[in-house]
C-alpha cells in the first residue's frame, strides 16, 4: 500500500486507472463533492480548459485515450492554475464504471470522437448502446449531452441511442444553441473546417 503522502505528490497530474488503483482512493470523494462536468476525448486540452475556466463553481473532467495528448492536457490545466479542471489518461469505458457515481454528471461533451472505422478498433468507439447506458448512468437528470462531428452516421447513431433506445433523452434545440456559443475552435474543427467538411451539432437532455 502506498502512502498517502506519495499520491499526494502525483495528485495534480494525469490520472490513469492503473496509477488510481494502485492509491487509496481518499481523493475520490473531492473530485465528486460537487457538480461535474465530463469531457470525453479531450484532445490536447484546448476544450478542457475552457470548461475549466468557464465553470470554476464545478469540477470539471476530461478523458483522454492517448497518454501523450492527456500530458498536454494536465501541461495546459496546470499553466492555468485551474484547480477544478482534472484529467484521466485511459480508456472512458474502463475509468467510467471504475471511478464515477451515479448521477453526478450535469453535462457531458464529445468533440470529433474518432470513428474508429476498421474493425480491429471498433472496440475504441463511443457510441455505442454501452457507451450510451454509462452516460445515462453517471447523468443528473436535467443533464445534457453535448456532440458535434464531422461523421453523420455518428450523430445519427448518438440520436438514435438516447432518444430510441434509452428514450429517457429528448434533442434539445434551446440547448443545441447554449452549446454553440460556449464552443471554441479546437484543433480538429479547424482542420476539418479548412477541409470543407459539413459539421453535425447534437444536445440531448435527460429527462427522467
Amino acid at each position: 500500500m502506498y502512502e498517502k503522502g506519495a499520491f499526494a505528490t502525483m495528485k495534480k497530474e494525469v490520472y490513469t486507472s492503473d496509477v488510481y488503483t494502485s492509491f487509496q482512493n481518499f481523493e475520490l470523494d473531492n473530485l465528486f463533492s460537487r457538480e461535474v462536468i465530463l469531457e470525453l476525448g479531450s484532445g490536447n486540452g484546448v476544450f478542457l480548459v475552457h470548461l475549466g475556466r468557464t465553470f470554476k463553481d464545478k469540477n470539471v473532467i476530461g478523458i483522454e485515450l492517448d497518454i501523450k495528448r492527456a500530458k498536454k492536457c494536465y501541461k495546459k490545466i496546470s499553466r492555468e492554475g485551474l484547480e477544478n479542471t482534472f484529467v484521466f489518461s485511459g480508456d472512458a469505458k474502463e475509468i467510467i464504471p471504475l471511478f464515477f457515481p451515479s448521477s453526478v454528471v450535469s453535462k457531458t461533451f464529445m468533440l470529433f470522437p474518432d470513428p474508429w472505422p476498421k474493425s480491429s478498433t471498433w472496440r475504441n468507439r463511443l457510441f455505442e448502446i454501452s457507451s450510451a447506458i454509462m452516460v445515462d448512468r453517471i447523468s443528473k437528470v436535467g443533464a445534457t449531452f453535448n456532440l458535434v462531428t464531422d461523421v453523420e452516421y455518428i450523430f445519427s447513431e448518438v440520436n438514435e441511442l438516447f432518444t430510441r433506445v434509452l428514450g429517457n433523452w429528448d434533442f434539445s434545440n434551446e440547448w443545441l444553441f447554449e452549446f454553440r456559443k460556449l464552443f471554441v475552435p479546437t484543433l480538429y474543427y479547424e482542420k476539418w473546417l479548412s477541409e470543407g467538411r459539413n459539421f453535425y451539432w447534437g444536445v440531448w437532455i435527460k429527462k427522467f
